[in-house]
């Protein structure tokens, strides 16, 4: 039993260890290595590392520079590194064992051997097995004429490596050739030095040991094996928060707020962590910085005191996020993805929970102390599904569907908000307006403007639908929104349409350089009387009165005609040309 003195000692020895790893992972690569070499005892050190932390800091230094403390890592620590990284989905990649089986091998060859023979003997015989072939000759048989190419140790057991890889091979490396061709790390994927080493200093260790596992690499079989490895790997995975992907999509299922469950009474505990819970990673803390409404108010709670096991209940949320979108995490830009994912919706997840009221650091932290993370990020998830059920709905009946237009028919706005919303995690167009083109919803305001943006493109299908137009009669141009309507109102102005259903036939430029004169004043603006000639327009096409047409759809026109103005309104009418003008459908030579 601990004593009071040890407790405390034990306790100021684990800060001291937190201390310096929070140092180490925000440190850039090559100090962060010289952290770890020069503290006073590297191993102890390292073998405190959350195996997700020593992961993540494998990458920020660079995998062949880490080689000196993998030497000092636990086994767990190694086992680790293989379960994130040689595996596509449920197949086992040979390619990557390869790699990081050459990268163990140059930390600590025998340890290695030793590790994987008494540990893990199914998986290294699986490796072998899909990268080598291997032939036992009595002592009474002369070698066969095609021995040439194998390579033996005692006369005994002989080995070669095709020349054909595996079907195993061919399907893993053509899966990661992309993945692997990306890669900087300067590991060699020369399976045959690799295993030929390998061999020869387990040979050197213990003969009858190779032996042994050539012959039981013989027998092996290897689907069984593989399906057997893949479930202690989701099982060791899942005890780290990493569900399987089919289960940890569950994160993304919505939750309504009356749905939640709180969480218990707060009980903290000034005894010493036991030693047998692992401590959570730390890595992603240093992105969690920002903007966002959880941001600060996580900044708030920490500067209090913090809440007990919320740093476990983040990485396990986090872990869950990467799991489900299937992400490796091997460097800085990999992890603030699912990292900005879970503050954004975090911070959606905590103004609904505000039931829209201003949003407030001090209410977001009593709602984190009330609710589950996880909870309230199934909350923010809740409102993009809906704007997505809302879309996949519309779409199924639209006028885009029905007539089989691509949807770069509803132009480059609106076709960027439907893009976000049809995908399988619905986002926030940003247009670049944030450096990026989609982003994760972080508040409310993202949804309103996207749910006016969304009724905007619902009011616009539907008066189209109302036109009763003849797509066929489309051949010549740029269809979209813009010049099906200003196409339509053209050919009416003009006489053209004199029945319907409505024609697409594209207008001689001859003959629409007189309404392009009419259109646009002396200043290239379009007065007021052609701006309410359009709505008079889309009232009698659409069959609705002029004081019915939706406000959505009046606002559409109205941006219709300023982008003419924007657009054509300095152009003389000498210098038209249909080729330069996709916002009608025209033919014909200037």
């Amino acid at each position: 039993m601990n004593t009071d003195y040890q407790l405390t000692n034990k306790t100021r020895q684990e800060l001291k260890l937190q201390k310096m790893r929070r140092d180490i992972l925000v440190s850039e690569g090559a100090k962060a290595l010289d952290m770890i070499l020069e503290s006073p005892s590297p191993a102890t050190l390292i073998q405190s590392f959350p195996d997700q932390d020593l992961y993540y800091l494998m990458h920020n230094v660079g995998v062949h520079d880490f080689i000196p403390v993998l030497a000092l890592a636990a086994s767990s620590q190694w086992e680790y590194i293989l379960d994130v990284e040689v595996w596509d989905d449920d197949r086992l990649n040979p390619h990557m064992m390869t790699q990081v089986f050459s990268l163990l091998f140059q930390a600590d060859p025998q340890r290695l051997l030793r590790w994987t023979i008494k540990e893990k003997p199914d998986f290294i015989e699986y490796y072998l097995s899909q990268k080598m072939r291997v032939v036992i000759r009595e002592h009474d048989e002369p070698p066969p004429e095609d021995f040439d190419d194998y390579i033996t140790l005692d006369d005994k057991f002989y080995f070669r490596f095709p020349d054909n890889p595996s079907i195993a091979d061919k399907y893993s490396e053509e899966a990661l050739l992309p993945q692997d061709a990306s890669r900087e790390d300067g590991l060699p994927d020369d399976a045959p030095e690799l295993i030929e080493q390998m061999l020869k200093t387990l040979a050197a260790m213990d003969l009858s040991v190779l032996h042994g596992l050539l012959l039981e690499t013989l027998s092996l079989l290897p689907a069984e094996t593989e399906e057997e490895q893949f479930r202690q790997r989701n099982t060791r995975l899942a005890e780290k928060g990493f569900l399987p992907p089919h289960e940890a999509v569950g994160i993304y299922q919505p939750v309504a707020k009356k749905d939640l469950t709180p969480r218990p009474a707060i009980i903290r505990d000034s005894n010493a962590p036991h030693s047998d819970i692992p401590m959570p990673p730390m890595f992603f803390t240093r992105f969690l910085i920002g903007d966002n409404l959880f941001a600060k108010a996580l900044a708030q709670i920490n500067a209090q005191g913090g809440i007990p096991g919320l740093d476990s209940e983040l990485a396990a949320l986090i872990n869950k996020i990467i799991s489900a979108d299937r992400i490796k995490i091997r460097n800085r830009e990999s992890i603030e993805k699912p990292i900005e994912k879970t503050m954004s919706t975090l911070s959606l997840g905590l103004e609904v929970l505000m039931d829209g009221s201003k949003a407030d650091v001090e209410a977001a932290e009593s709602l984190i102390k009330k609710y589950f993370l996880e909870d309230i990020f199934r909350t923010g998830t809740r409102e993009g599904a809906r704007l997505q059920a809302m879309t996949r709905k519309w779409y199924e009946t639209s006028f885009i569907a029905a007539k089989k237009l691509p949807l770069n028919f509803l132009g480059e706005t609106y076709l960027g908000i439907i893009g976000g919303l049809m995908i399988q995690r619905p986002m926030f167009f940003a247009d670049y307006a944030d450096k990026v083109l989609y982003r994760n919803f972080a508040g409310l305001s993202d949804i309103r403007a996207t749910r006016r943006q969304l009724d905007e493109i619902i009011c616009l299908d539907d008066f189209l639908d109302r036109l009763d137009v003849d797509i066929t009669t489309f051949t010549f141009g740029v269809l979209t929104y813009k010049s099906m309507i200003l196409t339509l109102w053209v050919r009416d102005r003009m006489d053209l349409n004199r029945s319907k259903p409505l024609s697409l036939a594209p207008i001689d430029i001859s003959e629409f350089k007189d309404f392009f004169a009419q259109l646009f004043g002396p200043d290239g603006t379009i007065g007021d009387a052609q701006a309410k000639d359009l709505g008079i327009w889309a009232a009698q096409a659409s069959g609705m009165h002029e004081a019915d047409l939706p406000t959505a759809l009046q606002g559409i026109l109205y941006r219709l005609l300023r982008e003419l103005e924007s657009e054509y309104g300095h152009i003389r009418i000498q210098d038209l040309d249909p080729r330069f003008m996709p916002m009608f459908l025209l033919a014909g030579q200037t």
